[in-house]
């Protein structure tokens, strides 16, 4: 054991190693992910080059401040550029948003913003393209690659802690990008059977008999888990589905359009591991996350939910759930 320098000089000395070994051990390397996994949320975007340049919107984890701000009519509770996070590594979150209301992954921004707190980095492309179910699995995909390759996120990125998140169209593309194989004629034939469907069908010409390319092989990810909320299940059925082992959770709304049989307990039917379900009060769009007032005068049917329907508490619950449930089966690597 070391003998202690003795009188107040000593005491300097000792007080002023414990400072030195303090120093030393932070300019170590970055320092491991917090137990709590609480953080502010940061946010940027960036360009993916494209025939169409795709923007994308990245939240992730940071301990600076939070400044709201606005975009458009949204008000984004985050801070714009910040620096990300020093942990070891963070899971990753793809999002994939649906086509209705502009089709952006901001009317989830506060979903998206809440997960950046519990600890995921969020890849969200604002999807675009005129064949969707054969381009938004690519833009995730090179979405993805991006953020792999940015400076400002590679190091703080784990690659092998993937999942995704889709709701609506948007689950449909999750699907797609997870391994799943939809059939265009078992589309067409749930919607000559169905009329009471629009949801699914409307567009849907169910005369056409032709092939119809929904995605590449080349854009299936590594994907470890899936939350789906209110997903567009009718191009898949059980055969479509094979290669999809891994935990997902399924949402549904108590009185949607969206209907269940055709799509979300088709899909839990169907999927080889049974999925876990949650169902929530109120129709498709209670998903959205709550409406600023200029977009509730825009569109109050988008907005506005039955009296009983409280979507501010929903949308809480969800984030919830949603982090606890990625957090379970995005476990760390054992060595972390």
């Amino acid at each position: 054991m070391c003998k202690l320098p003795a009188g107040s000089a000593g005491l300097r000395i000792l007080a002023a190693a414990i400072v030195l070994s303090l120093l030393v051990s932070l300019a170590a390397g970055p320092s491991p992910a917090r137990a709590d996994g609480r953080y502010q949320a940061g946010v940027a975007r960036i360009t993916v080059p494209d025939a169409v340049p795709l923007v994308v919107l990245v939240a992730y984890p940071t301990d600076a401040a939070e400044a709201a701000f606005e975009s458009g009519p949204f008000t984004i509770r985050a801070r714009r550029d910040a620096p990300i996070a020093l942990a070891k590594a963070f899971p990753v979150l793809l999002f994939s948003h649906g086509n209705g209301r502009g089709g952006s992954p901001l009317n989830h921004r506060d979903l998206i913003t809440a997960l950046a707190r519990q600890g995921f980095i969020v890849i969200a492309p604002f999807h675009a393209g005129t064949k969707p179910l054969r381009d938004r699995p690519r833009q995730l995909h090179e979405a993805l690659d991006q953020v792999l390759a940015d400076q400002r996120f590679a190091a703080q990125v784990d690659r092998s802690r993937l999942g995704i998140v889709g709701y609506s169209f948007g689950g449909a593309v999750a699907l797609i990008a997870a391994g799943a194989t939809p059939d265009w004629a078992h589309l067409v034939s749930y919607c000559r059977e169905r009329t009471d469907d629009p949801r699914a069908c409307d567009g849907i010409d169910t005369n056409d008999t032709s092939h119809v390319i929904f995605g590449q092989a080349a854009d299936v990810l590594p994907l470890k888990a899936l939350v789906l909320m209110e997903p567009f299940g009718a191009p898949f059925d059980r055969e479509a589905l094979t290669a999809l082992t891994m935990p997902v959770l399924l949402y549904r709304a108590e009185h949607s359009d969206l209907r269940p049989e055709g799509n979300i307990l088709a899909l839990a039917a169907a999927l080889p591991r049974s999925p876990k379900q949650e169902s929530v009060p109120g129709g498709h769009l209670v998903f959205i996350d709550p409406c600023p007032p200029a977009l509730e005068k825009e569109d109050p049917a988008a907005c506005r939910d039955a009296a009983d329907v409280d979507r501010v508490a929903i949308h809480r619950r969800i984030e919830t759930e949603v982090a606890d449930f990625f957090r379970d089966n995005l476990q760390a690597r054992p060595h972390e």
